[in-house]
């Protein structure tokens, strides 16, 4: 199960959350290594024994190891390829928290978490409603 679905839904042990109490951070590759932020990518789910992971000097081949085919699909199963899921689920992982200077924008679910964040103190131009970025 992807694990947004997981949050959302409450299984495996974990909490139910709300979807508009979920926020996406919105940041970028360039980002990272720009903040000089360690990472590893993987092209697949990263606790899958066929996952491989690669490093800040395989970067300059990220957009041919992983498969944005797969990534970009709407379905997560396809009887006709197995491995889809593992491959949806490549990962980008960091190594220490990511700086708010790193963040360019956020996605919520509704308006409702779009004011939380403005009450907050985000400007409304660096938020995006995407509804469909939930489950």
């Amino acid at each position: 199960m992807p694990m947004l679905f997981v949050i959302q839904n409450g299984f495996n042990g974990v909490n139910k959350t709300l979807s508009e109490n979920i926020v996406y951070c919105i940041s970028s590759v360039y980002q990272i290594i720009q903040h000089q932020i360690g990472f590893i990518f993987t092209n697949g789910h990263a606790v899958d024994e066929l996952t491989e992971f690669f490093t800040r000097d395989n970067i300059n081949d990220i957009l041919h190891v992983i498969d944005r085919k797969a990534i970009d699909a709407k379905y997560w199963k396809d009887e006709n390829d197995l491995d889809l899921k593992r491959r949806k689920e490549a990962e980008f992982l960091v190594n220490s928290d990511v700086p708010i200077s790193a963040i360019l924008g956020y996605a919520v679910y509704n308006q409702n978490a779009e004011q939380k964040l403005i009450e907050l103190g985000v400007e409304k131009d660096r938020i995006v409603i995407r509804s469909d970025y939930y489950f």
